[in-house]
């Protein structure tokens, strides 16, 4: 069935084409690449179509009725190997530009387009224009002094710090009491009336 499809498509055809312009020209049909490959290699053993290799790349032709007369026959080969090059030099052709068109391409990834610049330098506008509002705020209020601003964070080190050691040990009292209590944690601390940071909403991050 597959060696009549490539058979009958290169009668029609009458031309030289490649493995992948022969897939690409049988319209209408999901024959793969390799299934293609396997027709070729059948007629061109049953001498039914001829192969020529130029390098790596290799075209397919319907075999010519034999025949023809010497002349006739010569002119039709090199008529074919005319059309072969021709077709092996667009294929190196395309092969260049779609190179060429890849390079460019890794070259643009990541950058922004016009569009996308206009929209970014809105928003950067925007948010300069919020933060101006928010200093505006600040006009005439004078600077905190470093030194105060030094002691302010020397007070609330110290300050975190007692508030950890007592966190820490009323937890260890709680886990003692909790060793021969009979409820849960959080029945304990709706028992004794325990507010914990969560609770309250408090953070120390947020501080």
């Amino acid at each position: 069935m597959e060696q009549k499809v490539v058979l009958q498509f290169l009668e029609e055809q009458n031309r030289p084409y490649s493995l992948i312009d022969i897939q690409g020209g049988i319209k209408g049909s999901d024959i793969g690449k390799t299934t293609i490959q396997k027709a070729l290699d059948a007629l061109v053993e049953n001498e039914q179509v001829r192969v020529k290799v130029y390098g790596k790349q290799k075209v397919y032709f319907i075999a010519q009725s034999t025949d023809m007369s010497s002349n006739d026959l010569n002119e039709a080969i090199i008529a074919l190997d005319r059309q072969i090059n021709e077709l092996v030099s667009n294929i190196q052709e395309s092969t260049q530009k779609l190179k060429q068109t890849t390079a460019q391409h890794e070259k643009t990834k990541g950058k922004l387009t016009l569009a996308e610049a206009c929209e970014k330098k809105v928003q950067l506008e925007s948010r300069a224009k919020d933060l101006k509002d928010q200093l505006k705020k600040f006009e005439g209020i004078d600077p905190v002094k470093p030194e105060v601003k030094k002691k302010v964070e020397q007070n609330y080190e110290k300050n975190l710090g007692l508030f950890k050691k007592r966190k820490r040990m009323c937890l260890d009292i709680i886990d003692a009491i909790l060793e021969n209590y009979p409820k849960t944690k959080k029945q304990l601390y709706e028992d004794v009336g325990i507010e914990t940071d969560e609770d309250a909403g408090f953070s120390v991050d947020r501080i």
